[in-house]
């Protein structure tokens, strides 16, 4: 469960953009940029998913500080990036298949993990009247402090992620404009799954359902 990709579309010195973001399955993002001086842009950013029972639950919070600069190619290309450091925890119990609490403890799954993490991003958007439009990838390496599988230590250290986003974006009318709605579609994968064989490793937990990544990552 990662954060998306940052994309700020400021443009000029003394320009802000405050996002908040909502998921179907309850989580809540928000994030906010601001250009302290020209062709410079500071961000922060942070995720949290709440709530389930004492059975079975996905429960996460992380946070994010970034640093980058951007530039307009022409009166309608924007490029950008950004390069920063972020943190989480996070904590999963589930039951395997169709399977139900009372079943014995085989069939029931328990993840816990506390991360850092270093990223870069890289963006570009078609800034050209009420509907933008663009992309940004972001490559990460999560370094996790600590992670779990009910409370017995999991040999992964670190993982290398990479998150391709796309985005479109539409403004308001004349003193809406600075009102949008953002439709994003991104997906995060390891390319270095492989070098993961043990039974407890991050390929073998996602083929049978636990991958802890997605407890905070």
């Amino acid at each position: 469960m990662p954060l998306q990709p940052s994309a700020p579309l400021v443009r000029h010195k003394g320009e802000a953009e405050v996002v908040a973001s909502t998921y179907i399955n309850g989580r809540l993002e928000a994030s906010a940029s601001y250009s302290p001086v020209k062709q410079l842009v500071v961000r922060a950013a942070g995720g949290l998913r709440g709530g389930g029972g004492d059975s079975a639950y996905f429960r996460n919070r992380q946070m994010e500080l970034g640093v980058g600069t951007y530039r307009y190619l022409n009166d309608e290309w924007l490029i950008g990036g950004l390069a920063g450091v972020g943190f989480g925890q996070s904590s999963r119990r589930f039951y395997r298949g169709f399977e139900s609490p009372g079943v014995g403890s085989d069939g029931i799954y328990e993840y816990a993990a506390r991360y850092h993490k270093l990223y870069a991003d890289l963006y570009a958007a078609n800034d050209d009247g009420r509907v933008t439009y663009g992309g940004a990838f972001r490559l990460s390496q999560v370094r996790f402090a600590s992670l779990t599988e009910k409370g017995q230590p999991i040999p992964l250290r670190y993982m290398t992620r990479v998150e391709p986003m796309f985005f479109m974006r539409i403004s308001g009318r004349n003193t809406f404009r600075w009102l949008q709605l953002q439709l994003a579609s991104s997906v995060s994968f390891s390319p270095d799954e492989e070098k993961h064989t043990s039974p407890t490793s991050a390929s073998a937990i996602q083929k049978r359902g636990g991958y802890i990544p997605p407890l905070g990552w």
